[in-house]
């Protein structure tokens, strides 16, 4: 009586095979998608000087680029490249109203230099 290593193919315990997708932790074959966490943190970041939108889709952006990292690492390829896309279609609309709220800030800030200008040319305000 042999108690050695059993002859033929190998199986996982349960004999189930491996789970759809690959085992956790093993790396698939594609290379991993881009997360889009920068654009996720500018957005965020902006809130201070632009506008909340840039914090809205900043923190959308922000939830699908972790899905990103967590389905890849669990091998889930299809799910990582799916959250992938939906990051970067965020993580744009964000970035694009941060750009907006800083030409609205621009605009603001040259319309009100303006109007101060044309107040302190004004000669009924001269004697005061």
């Amino acid at each position: 009586m042999s108690y050695g290593s059993p002859s033929g193919p190998q199986q996982p315990p349960g004999g189930y095979g491996p789970p759809p997708g690959g085992y956790p932790g093993a790396q698939p074959s594609s290379a991993k998608p881009s997360n889009w966490l920068w654009a996720a943190i500018v957005s965020m970041a902006s809130v201070v000087c632009c506008n909340a939108l840039g914090l809205i889709f900043g923190i959308i952006t922000l939830v699908f680029s972790l899905q990103v990292n967590n389905k890849w690492e669990t091998g889930d390829v299809a799910g990582a490249q799916d959250a992938a896309s939906k990051a970067k279609i965020f993580g744009i609309i964000g970035l694009v109203c941060v750009a907006l709220g800083i030409v609205g800030w621009i605009l603001s800030f040259v319309f009100n230099a303006y109007m101060f200008a044309d107040v302190m040319n004004d000669p009924a305000l001269q004697n005061y």
